[in-house]
């Protein structure tokens, strides 16, 4: 997919053009890219504390300067990854671990977390899977970061899902 027609599909542009997801004051990506969203500096700080914490997701809040490992158990084989145990370590070297319980938080265009040549998944097929669902009529988006509304709700509406 062409990026004019990603732009023409109203979907979200990677972190200053090159890779991440920027929501809520946070960028996220894949650990992959770890490097190109934080600071080398605040990233040596920050693992520091990882005291053997497998993770495979970085949320990175630069007004903050906190980082957050984020393990995401189906990142690569699942459209809409979940997101699982996090470990959240303040510049200041505190750290909070994590765990979501009941009904599951989902990542959405996980395309944006990586580069084009990501081998892992086709990154082509989620950008593609991105431009089905958001041309769906009265999306709840409020909502649709919970898996159980996301499947519900959303998923069987998807062309060709």
């Amino acid at each position: 997919m062409q990026w004019q027609e990603l732009r023409e599909a109203k979907l979200p542009r990677r972190w200053r053009g090159n890779v991440g997801k920027a929501i809520g004051g946070g960028v996220y990506a894949h650990r992959d890219y770890e490097t190109e969203i934080v600071p080398s500096d605040v990233l040596a700080n920050a693992q520091q504390s990882l005291d053997g914490f497998d993770y495979n997701i970085v949320k990175y809040v630069p007004k903050t300067g906190a980082v957050t490992f984020i393990q995401s158990p189906d990142f690569d084989t699942a459209p809409e990854p979940m997101v699982g145990p996090m470990l959240l370590v303040k510049p200041d070297g505190t750290k909070k671990a994590m765990s979501p319980s009941g009904d599951p938080w989902i990542y959405h265009h996980k395309w944006l977390f990586v580069r084009d040549d990501y081998p892992a998944f086709d990154v082509n097929e989620s950008k593609q899977r991105s431009v089905k669902w958001m041309a769906l009529p009265d999306i709840d988006y409020s909502r649709i970061g919970k898996k159980s509304f996301w499947e519900k709700f959303v998923v069987p509406n998807i062309p060709d899902h």
